[in-house]
Order: C-alpha cells, then sequence, then structure tokens
C-alpha cells in the first residue's frame, strides 16, 4: 500500500509539471475565467434580446429542373438554375452549363413550381419548457416524393433526461454525453428546412421543443403556420377514433412491429412511417376534394 505523500512532495510534483501557480498565477487565472464567464452570459443575453433571422443564413435548397419530364436534383457544379422561394414553395429555371440557350428560349422556357416539405420528428428530455432535444430526425420531400436528403443528430441536451422520456425513447444521458449541443447545430437544421413546410405529427409539441431551442441559442422561432399538422388531419378524417403513430400505421397497413413490440420511440423511425402516413392522408383528402394545406392556417383557413 503506497505511503501518503505529503503537501510538499504533491507541490514538488505540481512544479515538475509546470502545474504549480503562485497566489498572483492562481488569482489571474480566476479572474480570466470569470471574465470568459461573464462574456459568454452577455452573448446569450443579446441573442435572446435580439434573437438572428433564419434569411441572414445562406439558404441551402437543392436545385431542381425538369429532364426528360421527371424532376432531378442538380449539385451547384452541374446547374447555374436560379431559385426563387418562399411560403415552401421553390421556382426554379432549368439551365445547364453545357447548353448554349439563346435569350429568346430563355424566356420561352417554362418554369417549374416545386413543393417543398420536411418530415420532422424530435425526442426530448421531458414535455416542460425547460426541457430540450436530444434527438431530431428530418425527411425531404419535394411534390410529395422523398429526395433521399436527410437529417439526424443525437444531441447533448445539458440538462438531464427524464426517467419517463428515458422509457419512451431508450436514450440516456451517458449517451449523449459527447454529442453535440443544439446550439453547435442550429444552423444545419434552419438550413435543411429551409423555407419547407414542416409536416409533424403532433406538430404543436415538435414545435414548442424546436423553438425552445432555437431562443435559447438567439434564433427566431418558427411560426405557426409553417407547420402542417398530421395529428389534426387524422382527428378530422377519423373523429372519434384512436390517431396516435401506432394507430395510424394499423390502420393504413404500415409495418410498424419493432415500435409496438419493443415499446421504443426512435425519430429516425418515426419519420419514415410518418412519411408513409402523409402520403395515405392525401390519398384520402384528395378524394374529399382537400389538401393538407387547407389545415396549415388555422387562422385563414376554415375546413368544413
Amino acid at each position: 500500500m503506497p505511503r501518503n505523500v505529503s503537501f510538499e512532495e504533491w507541490k514538488q510534483k505540481k512544479k515538475e509539471r509546470g502545474e504549480w501557480l503562485t497566489s498572483e498565477e492562481y488569482q489571474i487565472k480566476k479572474d480570466l475565467e470569470r471574465k470568459e464567464y461573464l462574456e459568454r452570459e452577455l452573448m446569450i443575453v443579446n441573442r435572446r434580446l435580439n434573437p438572428r433571422n433564419h434569411s441572414e443564413l445562406k439558404k441551402e435548397f437543392v436545385k431542381y429542373c425538369q429532364d426528360n419530364e421527371h424532376l432531378k436534383i442538380e449539385s451547384e457544379s452541374e446547374s447555374d438554375s436560379s431559385q426563387k422561394c418562399g411560403g415552401g414553395v421553390v421556382v426554379v429555371s432549368k439551365k445547364r452549363k453545357s447548353e448554349r440557350i439563346s435569350n429568346q428560349e430563355k424566356k420561352s422556357k417554362p418554369e417549374i413550381f416545386v413543393r417543398r416539405e420536411i418530415i420532422l420528428d424530435t425526442e426530448t428530455t421531458g414535455l416542460t419548457n425547460e426541457d430540450a432535444i436530444v434527438e431530431i430526425s428530418m425527411l425531404e420531400l419535394v411534390d410529395g416524393i422523398k429526395t433521399g436528403r436527410k437529417f439526424h443528430r443525437f444531441l447533448n441536451p445539458k440538462v438531464n433526461i427524464t426517467q419517463k422520456a428515458m422509457e419512451i425513447h431508450r436514450i440516456t444521458n451517458e449517451t449523449v454525453k459527447n454529442q453535440p449541443t443544439f446550439e453547435k447545430i442550429a444552423e444545419d437544421v434552419i438550413k435543411f428546412i429551409g423555407d419547407g413546410t414542416i409536416i409533424a405529427h403532433n406538430a404543436g409539441f415538435d414545435r414548442r421543443m424546436l423553438n425552445n431551442d432555437l431562443h435559447r441559442c438567439g434564433w427566431e422561432p418558427y411560426p405557426e403556420k409553417r407547420f402542417i399538422d398530421t395529428l389534426e388531419i387524422s382527428r378530422y378524417l377519423f373523429p372519434n377514433e384512436k390517431n396516435s403513430q401506432d394507430a395510424l400505421c394499423e390502420r393504413f397497413g404500415i409495418d410498424n412491429k419493432h415500435r409496438v413490440s419493443s415499446g421504443i420511440h426512435s425519430a429516425v423511425e418515426d419519420t419514415a412511417h410518418l412519411y408513409q402516413i402523409y402520403q395515405n392522408l392525401i390519398k384520402i383528402l384528395e378524394e374529399k376534394r382537400l389538401n393538407p394545406y387547407h389545415f396549415k392556417l388555422k387562422h385563414t383557413t376554415k375546413v368544413e
């Protein structure tokens, strides 16, 4: 058993490693740490008082053009298409660098109107405004079809995950302790969403949790009109029936066995299921001469 180390021996070891600080050096170190802490706090306060607008970021939308009467995704190296964005609709004019198009041909070339939507799901530390997102998953749709672009992150929420939440998604504090904070990925989230309409099940909850995290790091919140709630649509189409995602998967014959058997909620799995649910809801709405956008602006649109 090793003998006890005296203070002088411990101090000498610290000096040999260059870790020993005089009282004056120690005070300077503590003052600098306090200064850095206060600067960080001031930055957070300034951000909350003056939230940054989403439009400050470059809108990173994929350019779409028409090729053989089908939409195709083009990278910036393949196309220098111009685009205008607003309200979830992307307007794209097709133009390839290799093509030599006269001014008259450019004027006569039709524009393509593309509806862009983002399927969103989150898992959180709990249900209160003090809770935070621990997992976020998004899928991009163009004209109702998946493009293959996805966004998924686990996050360190900087608050403890409640026991009830862990029972639902099985994500523990240990699992996410080395993951990035929401602040680190906030701009990536905003860029991915762009001007798209956000589709979520029980959208009020996901919107609240997303906006809470955006507020904490100084970004403006998303307004209600940016969301379509598949739960609200389901309640309209199937009144007095269960309309949870599990119930809708069973109703539409969507394979949901893993979630039902395990009881585990996963943002990635839920966005995949919600895409299929959304397609089925659209078909039923079309039979009633409706579409999901009748449910988007509650204060201006009334569904009879």
